[in-house]
């Protein structure tokens, strides 16, 4: 039988692996930086897009992004803690057990994410998109998220305490509170 691979499906596939490949290595550099190790740079990226990437447990902590897109991406446990991205995109990604504390993600979007435990602990989430996003049990106490979009999302298990959603929009949000 012949393989009938689609060739434009092989550069993607290709395509995807280098930017894995890429990105682990800025990862690596990152680690370095922060444990002050030689050699070791902050990361900070602008206007780059990752599709289908697949990394457990990756760090970004402490990094600068503008405009950088994570789109349908498998990054369980990944640490975002303290970092500053704007105007960031994490549609359709898979970030159960990510650690969001402390960091700025102003207008960016979560659409559709499933980020199940996830902490937003005193997190700036001012006008981010969490519409129709699994956010069960997502610890959200001291977070910022005026006019934040929490349409359709899944907020069940938030301990609300110390959160204020105001102006945020929440209609078809499925709430502990909710009647």
């Amino acid at each position: 039988m012949a393989n009938h691979s689609d060739p434009q499906e092989s550069k993607m596939q290709t395509a995807r692996s280098a930017d894995s490949f890429r990105l682990t290595a800025a990862l690596n550099r990152h680690l370095s930086w922060l444990f002050s190790e030689p050699g070791g740079v902050r990361l900070n990226i602008s206007k780059m897009t990752f599709s289908g990437l697949e990394l457990a447990n990756p760090v970004f902590a402490k990094s600068v992004m503008l405009e950088v897109a994570f789109h349908d991406c498998r990054l369980p446990g990944v640490s975002f803690a303290d970092a500053t991205i704007t105007s960031g995109s994490f549609d359709g990604s898979y970030l159960r057990g990510g650690n969001f504390s402390r960091a700025y993600l102003v207008k960016s979007s979560f659409r559709g994410v499933d980020a199940e435990g996830a902490d937003f602990t005193k997190a700036d989430l001012q006008g981010v998109d969490f519409r129709g996003a699994n956010l069960r049990g997502a610890k959200l106490a001291g977070a910022v998220l005026y006019n934040a979009d929490f349409r359709d999302a899944d907020l069940r298990g938030i301990d609300p305490t110390g959160v204020h959603f105001g102006g945020a929009k929440l209609a078809g949000a499925l709430r502990d509170d909710a009647p």
